[in-house]
């Protein structure tokens, strides 16, 4: 087999497994990673399901595979933008708005994915949940990192708590994204607004991503 045979074989492997796993979150982030099933997946895909396991493997490792493939674009649209800001208060109030932006576009159907399968998982021991602890504790250990380096460059009091910060945070988001769910836009937007002042009380001085009010007419 020659070089551009291969290469036509593996662009058409990635173009497939693409092409599943857009079905697969579709599914996921609605109905969990356990609506997903290969048969199911197949007739909605419209490929056959010896493909799907060819590409996969078992259920299970599909599952994970959406799994970091919606953690994937959750990087892409949340964390680097705000990672790529110049100084640690900026990166942490971009991450927050980004955040919210992210949930209130509906990216996703469900949400924030990462609370979804949380709760989905959060009992039932094994590959899967084990993989979604890593992201949780990933993320978790970012959020504390930019809190530390923002207190630590001066841009936050000198008596901030990080661990409080940080989880204040998290439970903002968690109640946000269930208020976005259930239509309640008054409670997505006080949790928003709750975030960025809790940041900011913390605050030395405004920092150059702090958004400008709107001019009233």
């Amino acid at each position: 087999m020659t070089t551009e045979e291969t290469d036509g074989r593996r662009l058409r492997g990635d173009r497939s497994r693409a092409h599943i796993l857009d079905h697969a979150i579709a599914i996921a982030s609605v109905e969990g990673l356990e609506g997903i099933t290969i048969g199911r997946l197949a007739a909605e895909a419209g490929v056959s399901k010896g493909n799907i396991t060819v590409l996969f493997g078992d259920k299970e490792s599909l599952q994970i595979a959406t799994f970091l493939r919606v953690m994937e674009r959750f990087r892409e649209a949340v964390v680097l933008p705000a990672a790529a800001r110049r100084t640690p208060l900026d990166r942490l109030l971009a991450w927050i708005d980004n955040w919210y932006d992210f949930v209130e576009a509906r990216v996703l159907p469900g949400g924030c994915f990462l609370n979804a399968v949380s709760s989905e998982y959060r009992a039932r021991p094994g590959r899967i949940r084990d993989t979604i602890n890593s992201y949780r504790h990933a993320g978790l250990a970012r959020l504390r990192e930019w809190i530390e380096a923002a207190k630590e460059a001066g841009q936050l009091l000198p008596d901030t708590d990080v661990q409080a910060l940080a989880f204040s945070l998290l439970a903002y988001q968690t109640s946000a994204n269930v208020a976005s769910l259930m239509g309640d836009d008054a409670l997505f937007k006080t949790a928003r607004l709750l975030s960025r002042q809790r940041v900011l009380a913390q605050a030395v001085a405004a920092p150059r991503s702090r958004r400008r009010k709107p001019a009233i007419a």
